[in-house]
């Protein structure tokens, strides 16, 4: 299993195992990301993130087909509810009606939440939840970079769910809260406040140094600045439980300034410890990859909905899945309508045709008429046999002669793309419907930019790139008269990469129908507009 914590400006990756609540971790890497791949956990370049960590799980050797992903991101909220006490999908289906009606928000949000105790309204017993409303569009974005990896997406959640499996599963941990557990990067500080051996409240901010004169304590004063309104929100929630202990994870460079300055208002601080549950951390920094380590743990579903892939195709989000769904319960009618008319035929000609068959049943019955009927019987099989044999051959045909083909404008434009992100040469393979496309060429970045061009044209779907190969080989040719053919192009090439690609339905449809023309067009709008305007 590969893990994944994603922030804006790093990627860091686990591969390891869990089992009976336990982790063991088998190797780390990180990614650096440049300024502007992910803005606010929206990735901008899906092609070229899915490049970068197809890059990077080669080098690291992390082969894994499946994940669970870890993102941060200043654009979830963050809101505590009060929810009637209730189970499973009933209380998803209530958390995700009350922040919509709460937040003012649409379906255009992920929902996920963990229960974080028990409180008394007006005599009423109700649940104490933590919910978290991330855009869908950023963990869309997630699917569409594994989908490209072709890496099974298993889970994806927002990071303050993934650092509570951590500290909610060590006994040591429950014994310092009220406690703020505080994740620092250069770009964000994420805070989060455990009470009663439960995540209680949450909060993020991104950080600039622009917001602090450009200071180069930039990060320490943010830190200390946002621990104080922790401190501050704590003691107008509950002034009898003020936080005592403050935890650090991530970047903990400023870990002794911070220290010393806490101190001073009689707050123990420490780095996030290690429990014993999880095993194989010694050669990396554990307090980096925290989040990642974390997203492994399994769920309690009693407790927490938090997989936001689960809780959007609970609430019906899986588009597929429900137009799939809708699609049985039609099949099943028609069958059941289908089946009582043919039962319905069967009985009537029974009664009908009875009298008949008594009349003849003698006749039938002789030797004579025995041996006759096993002749044509034996004839008849033979002729069913080769009737089906063809209806065989004719609908394997027919199947193989109806799969989508690019048209010739299609080809042209995909082999502009590469052209324009300047492969020396290309390669179609076409099999059952789906596309493999090699590209050569001299620089690694090449790629990337390629595949970023294939995505522009919408002609293709489900794109899959595993990476580019290194040709050790290559050979430098002269550009003669002996040499310009393609194989010398594939053997002087110094990288190659390949896809794999289906057409997209509506470059189907152009490919089987074609693309309306500016007539047609011009036509269908003429005619819907005097619908709508009516005559006279």
């Amino acid at each position: 299993m590969l893990s994944f914590d994603i922030t804006d400006r790093h990627i860091r990756i686990i591969r390891g195992t869990e089992s009976n609540n336990k982790i063991k971790v088998a190797a780390a890497a990180t990614i650096d990301l440049e300024e502007g791949l992910i803005v606010n956990g929206h990735i901008k370049k899906i092609p070229e993130m899915a490049t970068l960590i197809s890059e990077e799980l080669k080098k690291s050797k992390m082969s894994d087909k499946e994940a669970v992903v870890s993102i941060s991101s200043n654009l979830v909220i963050f809101k505590e509810l009060h929810i009637p006490k209730a189970k499973g999908t009933q209380l998803l289906t209530m958390v995700t009606n009350q922040m919509q009606h709460t937040m003012g928000i649409a379906d255009e949000y992920s929902i996920s939440y963990s229960i974080a105790g028990e409180v008394t309204e007006d005599g009423v017993q109700a649940l104490k939840i933590l919910a978290t409303a991330c855009p869908s569009e950023v963990v869309e974005c997630f699917r569409g970079v594994f989908r490209m990896l072709d890496i099974q997406l298993k889970s994806v959640m927002v990071s303050c769910n993934a650092i509570s499996r951590i500290i909610l599963s060590d006994k040591k941990a429950s014994a310092k809260m009220p406690m703020l557990a505080v994740q620092i990067d250069p770009t964000f500080i994420s805070l989060n406040l455990y009470e009663n051996n439960q995540l209680t409240f949450s909060r993020f901010a991104s950080i600039d140094p622009v917001d602090y004169d450009n200071s180069e304590d930039y990060i320490y004063e943010a830190v200390n600045e946002n621990i104080y309104r922790m401190f501050q929100f704590q003691k107008t929630r509950d002034p009898e439980n003020p936080i005592q202990n403050v935890v650090f994870y991530g970047d903990t460079s400023e870990y002794i300034r911070l220290t010393n300055s806490l101190e001073n208002m009689d707050i123990s601080t420490s780095l996030l410890g290690v429990p014993n549950n999880i095993g194989g951390y010694e050669n990396f920094e554990f307090q980096a990859y925290a989040n990642a380590i974390g997203a492994m743990f399994k769920s309690n579903k009693e407790s927490e909905r938090i997989n936001l892939l689960e809780t959007d195709a609970t609430v019906g989000k899986t588009e597929a899945g429900a137009s799939f769904a809708v699609g049985v319960l039609i099949a099943a009618g028609i069958s059941a309508a289908v089946i009582g008319v043919i039962c319905l035929a069967i009985g009537i000609g029974i009664t009908n045709t009875q009298r008949k068959i008594d009349d003849i049943n003698a006749e039938i019955n002789s030797e004579e008429t025995q041996a006759k009927l096993a002749e044509v019987d034996l004839t008849q099989a033979k002729i069913d046999k080769i009737a089906g044999f063809k209806n065989l051959l004719t609908s394997a045909t027919e199947n193989y002669s109806s799969l989508p083909m690019l048209t010739s404008e299609q080809y042209l434009e995909v082999e502009n793309a590469f052209v324009e992100s300047e492969c020396n040469g290309i390669e179609f393979a076409y099999n059952e419907g789906q596309y493999q496309i090699t590209g050569y060429c001299d620089d690694p970045t090449i790629p990337a930019l390629t595949i970023q061009y294939l995505t522009e044209l919408e002609v293709f779907d489900n794109i899959v790139y595993t990476g580019y190969t290194y040709n050790q080989g290559a050979l430098q040719y002269e550009e003669t008269a002996d040499s310009v053919g393609f194989a010398s192009i594939k053997e002087s090439s110094l990288y190659s990469f390949s896809i794999t690609a289906m057409l997209k339905s509506s470059a189907v449809e152009d490919a089987l129908y074609g693309a309306p023309d500016a007539e047609e067009t011009a036509a269908e709008t003429e005619n819907a507009e005097i619908t709508e305007g009516g005559e006279g």
